[in-house]
C-alpha cells in the first residue's frame, strides 16, 4: 500500500471548468510529466494505493505563496501578482486532515483533494493581506507573460474532488476560511 502524493500540473489547464479524476492529464512542464509518471507507476506496479492531487499548497513548514507574499508586505507597498492563473489554495493541514480520513476507509484509487472553491494568484494574495491585517499594500494584477516564468503553467488548475463526492465524503472548507485559521496559527 502506498500514498503518492501528486498535482494539479499534470493538466495543462486550458478548459475552463474544474478536472475530475477522470479528465486526460496532459501536462506543460516537467514537474508536471514527472509527476504524472509517478502516478502511472503506482498504478501500475501497485494494487493498494491513494493518489491523491492536490494544488497550490501552503502550511506551517516550509517555503509558500502565504510566506511570501507576507514577507514582501515587509518590504514593499505594492506588489504585482499574476491573475490569469486560477487554482485551489489548499492547506497542509486541511489535507493532511482529509488523506487520514481516506486511507481509513481502504477505498483505494486516486482521489483530487483540496479547500473549495478557487481563484486566482493574484485574489489569493489580496485575501492573505487582508486577513493578515497588511492593508497599506497595494496589489495590482500581471499576466503570466510579464511575469516570465521559465517553466509554464497551467492557466486554470481548478480540481474537483469527484471522487470524495462519489464516496459521500464531506469535501474541505472555503479556502479563505482555512487561510482565516492558518493566519492565526489556531488549528482545530
Amino acid at each position: 500500500q502506498m500514498v503518492y502524493i501528486s498535482t494539479d500540473y499534470v493538466f495543462d489547464g486550458k478548459r475552463r471548468e474544474s478536472y475530475t479524476e477522470f479528465d486526460e492529464p496532459n501536462p506543460l512542464s516537467v514537474y508536471g510529466l514527472s509527476k504524472l509518471a509517478g502516478e502511472r507507476y503506482v498504478m501500475m506496479l501497485l494494487n493498494g494505493f491513494f493518489i491523491i492531487r492536490t494544488s497550490w499548497l501552503y502550511g506551517k513548514q516550509g517555503n509558500n505563496f502565504v510566506k511570501t507574499i507576507l514577507g514582501f508586505a515587509e518590504e514593499r507597498d505594492e506588489l504585482k501578482i499574476v491573475d490569469d492563473q486560477v487554482g485551489s489554495p489548499t492547506y497542509t493541514y486541511d489535507l493532511a486532515q482529509k488523506i487520514s480520513e481516506v486511507i481509513k476507509t481502504g477505498a483505494f484509487g486516486l482521489y483530487h483533494i483540496t479547500n473549495s472553491e478557487s481563484c486566482s494568484w493574484h485574489q489569493f494574495a489580496r485575501d492573505i493581506l487582508q486577513y493578515a491585517g497588511k492593508k497599506n499594500v497595494e496589489v495590482w494584477p500581471i499576466t503570466s507573460e510579464e511575469l516570465k516564468r521559465p517553466a509554464p503553467r497551467p492557466a486554470f488548475s481548478v480540481l474537483r474532488n469527484y471522487c470524495l463526492e462519489l464516496r459521500n465524503f464531506s469535501l474541505m472548507r472555503h479556502y479563505k476560511e482555512a487561510l482565516k485559521e492558518y493566519l492565526t496559527g489556531k488549528e482545530s
